[in-house]
């Protein structure tokens, strides 16, 4: 495993990255849109690493740890497929509204605020312990 305080503070990044890319500031800023692909990835990868890291703290009985483990990630799986199929259906009607672009800023800002929260919070915890 790893230490928790860094895969959250990797989490918190991954927040500030997506509100960034949501803003459009890598082209304006840096003249180059990231691979989305390739962030999906890196960010897919790390938070499966945090979450695997989370699962060894559960000091699961060696006795039937492979269905354990499967249960555990079919679970997680449905659970982000209920979640993505919310999102889609609040953001295709907030989508609609004539306020979205200026509300959908101030979320963007708000997202990159606590990821910024978040590493700042996890990165003080990592230090003091």
């Amino acid at each position: 495993g790893i230490n928790s305080y860094i895969i959250d503070a990797i989490i918190g990044f991954s927040v500030v990255y997506k509100a960034l890319d949501n803003l459009g500031a890598f082209p304006l800023w840096f003249g180059v849109q990231p691979s989305t692909r390739a962030a999906v990835l890196i960010f897919g990868f790390l938070h499966g690493f945090g979450l695997a890291s989370k699962i060894i703290d559960y000091d699961i009985s060696p006795d039937g740890l492979l269905a354990n483990l499967l249960a555990f990630n079919v679970g997680v799986e449905l659970g982000q497929l209920l979640a993505l199929g919310l999102i889609l259906v609040v953001m295709t009607r907030w989508r609609a509204t004539p306020a979205f672009a200026r509300q959908a800023y101030a979320a963007n800002v708000l997202m990159m605020t606590a990821g910024f929260a978040l590493m700042g919070i996890q990165i003080a915890g990592f230090a003091l312990a």
